[in-house]
């Protein structure tokens, strides 16, 4: 039997945490200004590309586009030497750093109701993260398997396009936004690997094929995100977005790149209350109205 290899407790381990919680502060004060921008535009520029041409003419818009890509830069960085079942997770704390950017937006206070799913949410991860102890993997994927998630996740999200498509803005936000967290967890596994790729130069990572998919999942996440966000309540979305995008990481990580958790005796309950806790936290934060604010009259 293999060694499973941890993350050591060491300053590196701290240091992906800490990346990997600006990521999430940086994604969650994001997809709350692009929220606003997004559902002032017609309804009729969802899933396609003048949408993200009308949105970029909103400067809050382009301030969460902005904080976007912090938020993947900080990503990128923890990635290149943590795991999928370690990062990615941790993401999920995006909306809970959404709450107070919403409430001051809002102009209002955050009551205990809204206090009450972060607790769960933090609960569940501590539980979660600290029952499987996630290990290192290694994402050499061979290129069948590489060839054969690119076509499930294309397959999957052009089926959720048809779906959204003359819809409910109910069923639309929710299809595209479980379709942008697909694309997300697949861009998370290429940053993962493209990052590993790196430590040999740039030279080296440009004649590979990994960073030109980086970016084209990148553009779909993108047109599919902000979809979402025009397609109706970001109560429906956002919530869908956040545990949908870790889910299929930690899919991948453990599928593909051999990354291990704890699953001796109980753990494996202990592992799946701790998920059901976040889940259970991230759905009923974004019931707040500071998050999800009534939509405008159109």
């Amino acid at each position: 039997m293999a060694a499973i290899h941890h993350h050591p407790i060491s300053l590196g381990l701290v240091s992906i945490v800490l990346l990997s919680l600006a990521s999430a502060a940086s994604y969650g004060m994001a997809a709350v200004l692009q929220h606003r921008a997004a559902v002032r535009e017609p309804r009729q520029q969802t899933m396609e590309a003048g949408l993200l041409v009308r949105l970029a003419r909103r400067p809050v818009w382009l301030i969460g586009n902005a904080l976007d890509g912090v938020g993947y830069a900080f990503q990128f960085l923890a990635l290149r030497r943590g795991s999928l079942l370690l990062v990615e997770p941790l993401l999920v704390l995006s909306l809970v750093f959404a709450l107070p950017v919403a409430a001051w937006l809002e102009h209002r206070r955050i009551s205990a109701a809204e206090l009450a799913p972060t607790g769960a949410i933090a609960a569940g991860l501590a539980l979660f993260l600290g029952i499987a102890r996630p290990g290192i993997g290694h994402p050499h994927a061979s290129i069948f398997a590489w060839g054969v998630l690119t076509a499930v996740i294309a397959a999957a999200c052009a089926a959720l396009m048809l779906g959204a498509h003359g819809g409910s803005r109910r069923r639309a936000a929710v299809m595209l936004a479980f379709g942008s967290g697909m694309t997300f967890g697949y861009v998370a596994a290429l940053t993962e690997r493209t990052g590993r790729i790196l430590d040999g130069g740039i030279g080296h990572t440009l004649a590979t094929w990994e960073p030109y998919a980086l970016v084209v999942g990148g553009a779909l996440a993108l047109l599919l995100t902000q979809s979402a966000f025009n397609a109706g309540e970001l109560r429906l979305s956002l919530p869908t977005l956040t545990v949908a995008q870790p889910l299929v990481a930690v899919l991948i990580g453990l599928a593909m790149f051999g990354e291990p958790i704890n699953h001796h005796g109980l753990a494996p309950v202990a592992e799946v209350i701790g998920v059901a806790l976040v889940t259970f936290g991230v759905f009923a934060l974004s019931r707040s109205e500071m998050i999800a604010p009534p939509e405008p009259a159109s």
